[in-house]
């Protein structure tokens, strides 16, 4: 293990570019900002420390990024992300934002990857869970995730955590819907 978990709460952020300013005054020294192709880039103005931009859509397949008109995420955006995270966390005191529209989709799962890779294998689990402390409202999008288990060669081990969140809100959303 890289990382503890409770080192991983304390360095990382993951929020919607409403609350980017904010948050960038509050020790961040490094910023992954995930935008939709064509939108502007979203780092706050004033911020100094490092930045990643990526252009990606929130969608989950190649022909959903096709419908919706914008651009999947791929392998080499992912392998960005989490290069990047690693050179963050490299730095003892850094701290990590990492934010998209809404800090609830393609945020949450690049930082679950990048988490996972600090993490080390085995603790994908641990690393989906400090996620959703940091972000409640996460529901990681599954593309950007299945992409970071690829990269890291997870086998699948990214995937199972996020596929029983999933299942799980299928559930709470299936007893909404009979109550």
């Amino acid at each position: 293990m890289n990382s503890s978990p409770a080192d991983c709460q304390q360095r990382l952020v993951i929020c919607g570019v409403s609350d980017l300013e904010r948050q960038c005054g509050q020790d961040i020294t490094h910023l992954i900002t995930i935008s939709n192709p064509g939108a502007p880039c979203s780092k706050p103005n004033g911020f100094i420390g490092e930045h990643l931009q990526l252009w990606f859509g929130d969608v989950v397949s190649e022909e959903d990024a096709r419908q919706c008109r914008t651009k999947a995420p791929t392998v080499e955006d992912v392998r960005a992300g989490v290069e990047f995270f690693r050179k963050a966390w490299l730095q003892p005191k850094s701290k990590l934002l990492v934010s998209c529209d809404y800090g609830a989709s393609r945020s949450p799962a690049l930082a679950y990857v990048g988490i996972a890779d600090q993490l080390g294998s085995g603790h994908e689990s641990e690393a989906l869970r400090l996620i959703l402390q940091i972000r409640p409202e996460a529901v990681p999008n599954s593309l950007v995730v299945r992409l970071g288990d690829t990269f890291m060669s997870r086998r699948g081990a990214l995937l199972e955590p996020l596929t029983l969140l999933y299942a799980q809100i299928n559930e709470e959303i299936s007893k909404f819907r009979r109550s």
